[in-house]
């Protein structure tokens, strides 16, 4: 799927502000209205948006305005968890219309370009899609930038991702385009297409997933650092002392008796009923209470929301601990940061993995990540 930049700039808009008039949207965009007609015929025409009719009096031509047609593109999303890899087809709304967990041996980068072949060619075989909606493949990965493309510095869990030239294993063979960033930023934009973050300019993300990170959206735009790992909260919080990420929340759990692996098996644990959890919680919510409000004094965002891998309840109970009366109230009367935890939860992983091609080929009206080769964009 090519979109030009003003088609990209008419869809952001269409989806930021629908629905919306034509005459709205020249507004909006900075385009002419004839512009702005034709923009949105073409989208009209490949099924990417559709318009209602509103009728404003007994007189005159109704009003048409616009929205975005959430079947109109699909993404591919690709995270990993310890014991396992997700595969997953989203569409334009968040909603997951086909999902696969596969046993963590799929994990290097030559079994995910297999496994995303095999699903891309399911998924059109039984016709879930039309193949020209399929706006590409995100994967969001558990480790940070060393060389770009080149390189990554994995998580420990995943050492096969470390070695040289893992991304471009990663797409050998897939004939749409692949895109990845690191797991905090593929979530942070998951929430600013489809979470809390969709009407919020400037925001610190917090990821809580096998490590802890962080990912910074900037006047709209996720701002990734002159090497992509702008946001690395984590680097205050030494590996070697308790730290509020998820290696360390299983360790925990595991040490006090309480059998968890992995994410998904949080979603069994009641925190009432859970003492070892609401220790860790309360202990974790106190580090990041303190480190977070550091972060704030420096960057000043309007908001932070807590998310990344854990369920919902758990990010609201982080939230509780974080958002007390001693965050950032060094007596100096400085406005405060609103803490909220992200709305989707354990979702945010494959929704903020197949966010990265909807953004990228549909919505950013500029290239503005780096590129290594045809297809892989980081």
């Amino acid at each position: 799927m090519q979109l030009s930049s003003s088609e990209r700039r008419v869809l952001n808009a269409i989806w930021r502000r629908g629905p919306i008039a034509r005459g709205d949207l020249a507004v909006a965009t900075g385009l002419t209205a004839a512009s702005v007609t034709r923009v949105v015929q073409g989208l009209f025409e490949r099924e990417m948006v559709r318009e209602t009719v509103e009728r404003v009096g007994a007189r005159g031509q109704p009003i048409r305005p616009v929205s975005v047609r959430i079947d109109g593109a699909h993404a591919i999303g690709v995270y990993f968890s310890h014991r396992s890899v997700e595969i997953g087809l989203v569409d334009m709304g968040g909603s997951q219309l086909e999902t696969r967990t596969l046993s963590a041996e799929a994990g290097t980068p030559e079994a995910v370009a297999q496994v995303t072949r095999a699903f891309m060619a399911d998924i059109v075989a039984r016709k879930l899609i039309r193949p020209d909606t399929l706006a590409g493949v995100g994967i969001a990965l558990p480790g940070d930038f060393i060389l770009g493309a080149e390189q990554l510095n994995a998580h420990e869990f995943f050492p096969a991702l470390g070695k040289p030239g893992a991304v471009r294993m990663m797409a050998h063979g897939v004939d749409v385009p692949v895109f990845v960033e690191n797991d905090a930023a593929s979530a942070a934009l998951g929430e600013r297409l489809l979470g809390a973050g969709q009407g919020l300019n400037d925001f610190l993300f917090v990821h809580v997933g096998h490590g802890i990170g962080g990912a910074l959206f900037l006047g709209g735009r996720l701002y990734r650092g002159v090497n992509g790992n702008a946001g690395m909260i984590g680097i205050q919080f030494p590996n070697d002392r308790p730290r509020p990420s998820g290696q360390d929340l299983f360790a925990y759990l595991q040490r006090e008796g309480v059998a968890v692996e992995d994410f998904p098996q949080l979603e069994a644990l009641s925190i009432s009923g859970c003492p070892p959890l609401r220790a860790w919680i309360k202990r974790a919510g106190a580090q990041l209470r303190v480190q977070l409000a550091q972060t704030t004094r420096i960057l000043d965002p309007g908001t932070i929301l807590i998310g990344g891998r854990l369920p919902l309840a758990m990010l609201n109970a982080l939230v509780a601990e974080i958002d007390t009366s001693e965050f950032c109230n060094e007596g100096a009367g400085l406005p405060r940061p609103r803490v909220m935890a992200s709305p989707l939860g354990i979702k945010a992983g494959m929704i903020g993995a197949a966010s990265l091609p909807i953004f990228r080929t549909l919505m950013d009206e500029t290239d503005g990540l780096p590129t290594t080769t045809a297809g892989i964009a980081l």
